[in-house]
């Protein structure tokens, strides 16, 4: 027998709450924004990471006596 690959509620509920403004499927604001933020973030730092590559491999290289 397979097992699940997500765990499933035995009650199945639904969570409760209100409903987000403009019907099912609307995102509210506080979600966009942190969506938008979190992307940002991302993307700085992936940026950072690769404006490093290229001091780490001169540094790696220099150590190993290539340079």
């Amino acid at each position: 027998m397979k097992t699940p690959m997500v765990d499933e509620s035995p009650t199945g509920t639904k969570p409760t709450g209100p409903a987000p403004e403009g019907g099912e499927g609307a995102e509210c604001h506080n979600c966009t924004r942190t969506a938008r933020e979190t992307a940002q973030n991302e993307e700085i730092n992936l940026v950072f990471l690769l404006a490093l590559v290229p001091v780490i491999s001169l540094t790696f290289f220099g150590q190993l006596g290539l340079l």
